[in-house]
């Protein structure tokens, strides 16, 4: 009965703090979101309708790597107009990330608290996110960050499962409250001014999860710019951002001079490792370049 009576203490806490955050913040003005893509999806229809494709490709036999093939495109426009179910799709998603955390206060009676999709204002921004909160009271924070060109649904199929306790290579058992934001100006986040940079994201990102959400410390993950914002966090704000794990550094690695100059002796795994990054280095960021030099007057 005492160990019921603490599980119910804590369990009360969680769900009155969850709820204190997301209904009494009006200094963001937090607010609960739906997202309603009935104006936009017409429009959009009639503009795939109304594109007149050509009957037969301009280059008939030529590999995909080279263009889009016009059957594809065809079959594309084909599922778009008559198969795919835009209003199913967005009753998906609004349920989706909808989820209840119960406490039972006697055999019979519970106390429901609900989340789903949400929008605070920072620094004059609208920030779109999905917050679930595990129902394991020593849950860790964790701040996910989408790529580009990406959204918010790439993280959709993991929420659920890192809400769950799981047993790590330390047999320790984890779970974590999972944060979902839309980068600024992607999906249902407003756009920023011209000059708004990586620093201003993760500053923006880290208000979010210490001032708005009310957690002290937390971990960060982000794919693509997601990674590069993911690095931003850990290195200018490491009193709140205490963990992070990058699938892509903003940074190239040591050219093998600079490993000598340095007297770094690489393992076997290393020197392969590091030979495919210096082969990617030179013959794998043409696209990158393309984007970060200015055209010449």
């Amino acid at each position: 009965m005492a160990s019921r009576l603490n599980s119910l203490v804590i369990l009360s806490l969680l769900c009155l703090q969850a709820a204190a955050a997301i209904l009494s913040d009006q200094s963001f003005n937090l607010r609960p979101f739906t997202i309603d893509l009935s104006r936009g999806v017409p429009r959009m229809m009639r503009l795939i309708k109304n594109t007149q494709l050509p009957e037969k490709p301009q280059y008939p036999g030529i590999e995909s790597y080279l263009g889009i093939d016009l059957e594809v495109l065809k079959s594309l426009r084909e599922n778009w107009l008559n198969k795919f179910d835009w209003e199913k799709e967005q009753a998906y998603l609004n349920r989706l990330v909808k989820y209840s955390l119960k406490i039972q206060l006697t055999f019979e009676s519970y106390i429901l608290c609900s989340f789903k999709h949400f929008t605070a204002t920072i620094e004059g921004l609208t920030i779109h996110f999905v917050h679930k909160i595990s129902d394991d009271p020593d849950a860790i924070p964790l701040l996910l960050t989408h790529g580009w060109p990406g959204s918010f649904m790439e993280f959709l199929p993991v929420i659920d499962p890192l809400t769950q306790k799981a047993e790590t290579s330390t047999e320790k058992p984890v779970s974590f409250h999972v944060v979902v934001p839309s980068l600024p100006g992607v999906a249902f986040s407003t756009s920023p001014p011209g000059n708004w940079t990586l620093a201003d994201t993760a500053r923006v990102f880290n208000t979010l999860m210490t001032d708005v959400l009310g957690y002290k410390t937390f971990g960060v993950h982000g794919t693509s710019i997601g990674g590069f914002l993911t690095f931003t966090l850990y290195d200018s704000f490491n009193t709140t951002t205490r963990a992070a794990h990058f699938p892509v550094v903003p940074f190239y690695c040591s050219t093998s001079e600079e490993i000598a100059a340095r007297e770094i002796t690489l393992s076997p795994l290393e020197q392969f490792e590091h030979k495919r990054a210096m082969d990617w280095t030179s013959n794998g960021t043409s696209y990158v370049s393309m984007h970060i030099y200015k055209v010449g007057k």
